[in-house]
């Protein structure tokens, strides 16, 4: 009979490690607040085109490299990756926002290989939820005794409980004891800022498409959407002006003319890391509890991957 483990959020970390534990022959039930899978994978329509959200490229993904290692046994190199420009933009988080114990790790797969993927970040949530159970309009209020209630009333029993949350707001959901410095600790983790993220829509063919990314002095990333689209986005961490951003990028794009833009906050890029003592085990006080995602490691697509990697070898 196979073990039973319910999934807290279709986030990546969630989806990664369902489609891990799935193929291990694991019984596995997402249960997702919204009502599509990805997170900040998910991307959004806006002007007959579908926006990234969080989303823009990966690093490592050539063979032999760090994410192609994982990504290849979950069948996830059958989509179509393509090699992108050295990508200027991951000097962006030299900003003052990541401690240099992070930006060391973060930027070393980029440094071997960029890559993008056409349908960005939906075709990745996609490919990661095909096959899995995954209950929409989920929101887990508590977690007790091994079972996950939810907004709706509804409730989980589990073997195993992965929370694919923040650490700290899984904690507030748990009702069996904890020792409190485990919660305190937790309590007093630091987040990262948020990404502030401007799409433009530019007048057709009034500056040439490009796969890598531009950085701009410190604070402003151009990411170009997908090929063939008129949209450019600029970002930047915390609170940004969005016509200021602009008009930073005109100044490297000269001929760029922007018909009109959709400015949002985007979520972060979760606990910041100044060290190893900074890292968060899978594992929680309660031995079938468990977590995963960017919060517990290193940010990103392959900080996340790793994390869940870490997370699944932790279940028995």
């Amino acid at each position: 009979m196979s073990k039973e483990v319910v999934i807290i959020g279709a986030g990546l970390g969630g989806l990664l490690c369902g489609r891990i534990l799935s193929r291990r022959g694991f019984s596995v039930t997402v249960l997702e607040a919204d009502f599509f899978p990805g997170g900040i994978l998910h991307g959004f329509e806006w002007e007959g085109t579908v926006c990234e959200r969080g989303f823009h490229s990966v690093g490592g993904l050539a063979p032999g490299e760090p994410l192609e290692k994982i990504f290849r046994p979950l069948g996830l190199m059958d989509l179509p990756w393509y090699k992108a420009q050295p990508d200027e933009g991951f000097p962006f988080l030299r900003l003052n926002t990541r401690s240099d114990f992070e930006l060391e790790h973060i930027l070393e797969p980029f440094r071997k290989s960029t890559w993008r993927l056409e349908g960005g970040g939906v075709a990745l949530s996609n490919a990661l939820a095909e096959g899995l159970d995954i209950r929409f309009g989920k929101k887990a209020v508590s977690i007790e005794k091994q079972v996950v209630t939810c907004e709706d009333g509804s409730s989980f029993k589990a073997d195993a409980i992965i929370s694919d949350l923040h650490p700290a707001a899984t904690m507030n959901l748990v009702r069996d004891h904890v020792r409190p410095a485990y919660t305190k600790r937790l309590a007093k983790l630091q987040d990262g800022p948020g990404i502030f993220s401007v799409h433009c829509l530019m007048e057709p063919g009034c500056v040439k498409w490009q796969s890598g990314a531009i950085f701009l002095d410190s604070s402003l990333m151009i990411h170009f959407g997908e090929p063939g689209t008129n949209i450019l986005e600029l970002l930047c961490f915390g609170e940004g002006n969005p016509e200021e951003m602009i008009a930073r990028a005109s100044v490297r794009l000269p001929s760029l003319k922007v018909l009109k833009y959709h400015a949002m906050m985007c979520q972060g890029y979760g606990v910041m890391k100044h060290s190893n003592a900074d890292f968060i085990s899978a594992q929680t006080p309660l031995p079938w509890l468990f977590l995963t995602g960017q919060n517990l490691g290193l940010h990103g697509i392959l900080g996340t991957a790793i994390s869940a990697l870490n997370t699944c070898r932790t279940i028995p």
